[in-house]
């Protein structure tokens, strides 16, 4: 049987950049939502450099344009936001499978093309997308892309500033407390510690256990501290006979007046305590009158643990995702010490 036609992709021209933007952008008034995009692309961080598919004609006479795009942001902890077309569904462009297949080429396109292009500033190439568009599943995991489940979205509604909370009667052997810097020079530095307590609590993890290992513990708490306004008095530590044991990470979001949940866990050791709710429970406590509206986090929905804490503490789902990692540099190996 012959096998189909290699689809060829390249990094988007200038001279084809509004197409692409209208590839990327909603339909209605597409024209003038993609010259937006364009004209405020370098004040959100977006280089349109790092826009990656294919072209083609309607007619050997037309003018060359985009079919498809993939674009990727770079953010911070050296990972990459990828941002897909989404399938014409008016026929101008195809059958959805042959649109899918041109998406998915897209999409590997723009995945050399980080490792090509930014091999030092990109460590993991990620994408979030909707249940319903089995297009997208099938384009992601074409393209070599590895699924690490659905996201649930869940907030919990705050109507006042809470009081000041009493400290609870942690059990027996445990500390929790606020991080005083991450400044990794500084004496008093809980750098290291909140390293051990994340590494910790990834041990037979129920969220997205695919994503262990495929960066660096560095670039994890990089991307943490880039979500929001980072204040490390949000930031708690969980010790366990005086050993980092888990940690509970909130951060600011001042444009939506919420807070968000960027980081629950705890180690092995300090599992089966009831530590994961009445840790987020004191947190929230401790917020203060910040002026916010909400608390929302996203949790794999196949940790039910973790759902059943966020429930029993007021969370409700409102949305979804799905979401699909890539590596882009692979791990360096840790340093060895030399004995000298």
């Amino acid at each position: 049987m012959p096998q189909p036609p290699t689809i060829q992709t390249c990094q988007i021209p200038h001279s084809l950049r509004l197409s692409a933007a209208e590839r990327l952008v909603s339909a209605h008034g597409r024209r003038e939502a993609a010259k937006r995009l364009i004209a405020s692309a370098s004040n959100h961080g977006i280089d349109l450099d790092l826009m990656w598919g294919v072209i083609g004609q309607d007619a050997p006479t037309s003018p060359l344009k985009v079919r498809q795009v993939t674009l990727a942001v770079l953010g911070s902890g050296r990972t990459a936001m990828i941002f897909l077309s989404n399938p014409e569904t008016k026929g101008v462009l195809g059958p959805i499978a042959t649109q899918t297949d041109e998406i998915s080429a897209s999409i590997k396109g723009a995945l050399a093309g980080l490792q090509a292009y930014a091999p030092d500033q990109v460590a993991l190439a990620q994408t979030l997308i909707e249940p319903e568009h089995t297009w997208a599943h099938s384009a992601c995991t074409d393209a070599g892309m590895i699924s690490v489940g659905q996201l649930d979205y869940m907030r919990k509604t705050i109507v006042k500033a809470a009081p000041q909370a009493p400290t609870p009667d942690w059990p027996s052997g445990i500390e929790v407390r606020p991080i005083r810097t991450l400044d990794p020079n500084a004496n008093d530095s809980d750098y290291q510690s909140l390293i051990t307590a994340l590494e910790g609590s990834y041990e037979e993890t129920l969220d997205c256990p695919e994503l262990c290992g495929l960066r660096s513990m560095d670039d994890v708490v990089e991307s943490h501290k880039a979500t929001g306004e980072f204040d490390p008095s949000r930031w708690h530590l969980i010790f366990k006979d005086g050993h980092p044991a888990g940690c509970c990470l909130l951060t600011h979001i001042p444009q939506s007046n919420s807070v968000e949940l960027v980081y629950l866990g705890i180690s092995p050791q300090a599992r089966g305590l009831g530590l994961g709710r009445c840790v987020l429970a004191y947190a929230i406590d401790g917020l203060g009158a910040i002026g916010i509206n909400e608390v929302t986090c996203a949790v794999d929905n196949r940790n039910a643990p973790a759902i059943s804490i966020y429930k029993s503490l007021g969370f409700s789902r409102f949305d979804a995702r799905v979401g699909f990692v890539s590596p882009i540099a692979p791990l360096a190996p840790p340093a060895i010490k030399s004995n000298a």
